[in-house]
């Protein structure tokens, strides 16, 4: 009976993804309605078996939302606005894992595996190939970047130490928090506050690689500190045989992987710019068709159809269950916070911390975030709150740079909050505690991110670039 539930809300799932994205075009009150319905199912069916820190979070934001609605009375065209506020993320999160059947069998991992075979053999490399691997991927695939990544480092022995490892998977995926229009992290503050993509790219993608720079040097200065070495407990991992011999580095497939993946984000910039599409819809549509042209260009199209009908259905759409819990949650908060008036409240308590100082606004905002997401808070619950709530207009700075804001305290948030869904993967793969691969190994590290980059949008607002 599990088995059938699941199998139900998988096909449900995806039909809705369709059915929005053709309602992008045929605008169909019909297909609004069909959609609302599906969704309604689709979250009947999750609610049930969704597990760990979004169980709470998705329960909470469920219970508080309805009862502020009833209490206020709000309308029926208010509650298909709360359920469907957030249904762009749902989508989203439905197709963009097609993106990953291409990068797990178009011969790809092996090429990467034998790069660590043959060149990692110091913590500075490995810690350095597998953050900007985790980055790279991450965008692809987003949370799926964890356990896959985690079975390519297997191939290095540096991969037995747990902090060295915890640190390059999460700093280096942080980074892509800060850009990827293919993150959910993008795509809700982008949505929230009325930024453009493309011009909100160019400050994302830099503060990704200054984080990344800040997280590089901080594990050169560490390792330096600790003699190169950083509680290694076992110079062998598991599952590494020593007597297996260096694999062989097809380079062709690596440049072949950053030609599709350039290749992925120039389109849906493009697109978004010509189409006048949001780029969140952008990203969606290409997760269907990018992976079609991908697969058939390398001759393994019908692996698409196999992995299709197999591991995207039974394994990949049935763990969307916490995500569509916590972003239809999100969406239903943010729309009866806004509802009952009572998000008016939190513009008010910002006036009279910061008044009208826009850096001031920047410190509470993202130092706030942070200590919230220490505190077990998810960032979506606080980022949808303020980006619900308060308008860039009232402070002088613009939307885009309230976005950038928004997008540093989610990113630096879910590096060191026990309740974020890395957080709690890396720490299920090393064995070790949330607060341990989150707070522990991170926190200095959030510290420093977050202040430097208060610093330069500091000093690009100053210049008039934001």
């Amino acid at each position: 009976m599990a088995v059938l539930s699941t199998r139900i809300r998988s096909v449900i799932t995806f039909s809705l993804a369709i059915g929005y994205l053709s309602n992008l075009y045929i605008k169909s009150d019909l297909i609004t309605d069909l959609n609302l319905i599906l969704l309604l199912i689709v979250i009947s069916l999750s609610l049930p078996v969704v597990t760990g820190s979004a169980k709470v979070i998705g329960y909470v934001s469920f219970v508080l939302s309805i009862l502020l609605l009833f209490i206020y009375r709000a309308p029926l065209s208010i509650w298909e606005q709360a359920l469907q506020g957030n249904l762009y993320l749902v989508v989203m999160f439905t197709t963009v894992p097609l993106l990953g059947i291409p990068l797990q069998y178009g011969g790809y991992f092996e090429s990467l595996q034998g790069v660590f075979r043959r060149y990692v053999h110091t913590d500075s490399r490995f810690y350095l190939l597998v953050s900007l691997i985790s980055a790279f991927i991450g965008v692809l695939v987003n949370m799926a970047v964890v356990p896959l990544v985690h079975q390519l480092s297997l191939a290095s022995d540096k991969s037995s130490n747990k902090k060295l490892l915890s640190m390059a998977i999460c700093r280096g995926f942080t980074t892509s928090m800060f850009w990827a229009p293919t993150t959910a992290t993008i795509a809700l503050v982008v949505q929230l506050t009325g930024a453009k993509w493309p011009v909100f790219f160019p400050f994302g993608i830099l503060f990704g690689l200054i984080a990344g720079l800040i997280g590089y040097t901080m594990m050169i200065l560490e390792a330096r500190r600790e003699d190169n070495s950083i509680a290694i407990v076992d110079a062998t991992p598991d599952n590494f045989d020593v007597r297996k011999p260096i694999a062989e580095i097809d380079l062709r497939k690596v440049l072949e992987l950053s030609f599709f993946a350039i290749t992925l984000i120039t389109l849906i910039v493009i697109a978004s710019l010509v189409t006048g599409i949001s780029t969140i819809n952008v990203v969606s549509i290409a997760s269907l068709i990018f992976p079609i042209i991908w697969l058939a260009l390398i001759g393994r199209l019908p692996i698409l159809l196999r992995e299709f009908q197999g591991d995207y259905f039974t394994q990949r759409l049935p763990r969307l269950k916490n995500e569509i819990i916590l972003f239809v949650g999100a969406g239903l908060f943010a729309t009866s916070i806004s509802y009952s008036h009572l998000g008016g409240y939190v513009p008010q308590f910002l006036n009279l911390i910061v008044g009208s100082s826009a850096l001031a606004l920047t410190i509470v905002i993202i130092f706030g975030s942070l200590i919230l997401s220490f505190l077990g808070v998810h960032p979506i619950v606080s980022v949808t709150i303020l980006g619900g709530t308060v308008k860039a207009a009232a402070y002088g700075v613009t939307p885009t740079y309230m976005a950038l804001i928004l997008a540093i305290s989610w990113a630096m948030g879910i590096s060191v909050s026990p309740s974020a869904a890395n957080v709690i993967a890396i720490s299920g793969l090393t064995g070790q505690s949330p607060t341990q691969v989150g707070f522990r190994w991170n926190g200095l590290y959030v510290l420093i991110v977050s202040t430097v980059l208060i610093i330069v949008l500091t000093l690009f607002r100053a210049l008039g670039l934001l």
